[in-house]
């Protein structure tokens, strides 16, 4: 063989010795588990592919989840790229340590959505979400925790609670609190009725906001009062709407709740025996919210012939904020909340 041949049979050699590297480089980068995914840099490649395996790198490519929303918990001992979202939400509404939202979420996970969870974290800590899952939930399982209680229109009743929500906007009209969108209203009504009356008689309201812990008291003292009865006058607390800001109760309410107890209204449902008891200052400021709440945003909250719908019993001195429009459309048809549709007015 001359040197020519031979050089040529090396040159070949070398050439397809070349390709083949090419090639194996080629190949080898198509199976990078990381090719497919285009956030990844030098600076978090090694932590990726150290901390997730196989699975967790196929399901971050297929939900093409950012860094910046799945690294800062990577770290933790019971991190699920799983929850990396909701991990991140949670985070962004509500600070705390990470390795704690990392248990909190994966703990709880079954109970929200991200967008739930949103919701939930702008009105309540994480301590009353892990007390309500741990407690409330577990020992009445039909018992619904509303995500945002800040909404006008939310109903609250055996099946529904916002456990220990407080109001973020409260203020003080007449020495109690409400929500801020009520009280130029419901200090208009309180002066309209004073002139009404020529300031001889006067709308004195007993209650506004509660919280959780005042209303719990005053529901064990009325049970101790009337345990067979007590669901029908007053509901527990997180169940009861004066814990939103937009119920009042007026002085007369004790008045009214006393003289159904002594007249078992609890058994007959007949309030005459009540209204002819019933003291006369009492009968005007009733009569007088029954034709004129609703013009300043204000219905009875529990009106007489709405027992069954409504589980309570009538009690014309507790007011529920709902808004003027809202309010007129209520009087004019009859209705009570239960009995409503207020997807068009909450959009």
């Amino acid at each position: 063989m001359d040197k020519k041949t031979l050089s040529l049979r090396v040159l070949l050699i070398v050439v397809c010795f070349c390709v083949g590297c090419i090639c194996f480089y080629q190949i080898n980068r198509s199976y990078d588990p990381l090719a497919r995914y285009p956030y990844v840099t030098e600076e978090n490649r090694d932590i990726i592919l150290e901390k997730l395996d196989s699975e967790d790198i196929d399901y971050l490519i297929t939900q093409q989840i950012k860094p910046e929303t799945f690294l800062p918990f990577i770290d933790e001992p019971d991190f699920d790229l799983h929850n990396a979202y909701l991990y991140s939400a949670a985070k962004s509404v509500q600070d705390a340590s990470n390795d704690y939202i990392v248990n909190f979420v994966n703990k709880y996970r079954q109970n929200f959505s991200r967008d739930i969870l949103v919701t939930l974290l702008k009105h309540y800590t994480y301590v009353d979400l892990t007390t309500f899952y741990e407690n409330e939930a577990i020992f009445n399982e039909n018992l619904e925790l509303v995500s945002d209680p800040s909404l006008p229109y939310v109903i609250l009743n055996e099946n529904s609670t916002v456990y220990k929500y407080v109001p973020s906007d409260l203020v003080s009209v007449s020495s109690v609190s409400v929500r801020s969108e009520v009280a130029s209203n419901l200090q208009s009504m309180i002066q309209d009725f004073g002139s009404v009356m020529n300031n001889e008689v006067s709308l004195d309201l007993a209650q506004g906001y509660l919280s959780y812990e005042a209303i719990m008291e005053e529901y064990v003292q009325l049970n101790n009062r009337i345990p067979d009865q007590i669901n029908d006058y007053m509901l527990p607390a997180g169940q009861n709407e004066f814990q939103l800001g937009f119920t009042i109760g007026l002085q007369e309410m004790d008045e009214w709740i006393n003289l159904c107890i002594e007249n078992n209204v609890y058994v007959t449902r007949d309030y005459s025996t009540v209204l002819e008891n019933l003291s006369d200052t009492a009968r005007l400021k009733m009569d007088w919210l029954l034709e004129n709440a609703y013009r300043y945003g204000f219905v009875i909250r529990y009106p007489e012939g709405k027992e069954s719908t409504t589980n309570q019993l009538y009690q014309p001195f507790v007011l529920r904020y709902v808004g003027q429009q809202t309010a007129r459309q209520m009087h004019d048809k009859d209705v009570c909340m239960e009995e409503m549709t207020f997807e068009e007015e909450l959009n």
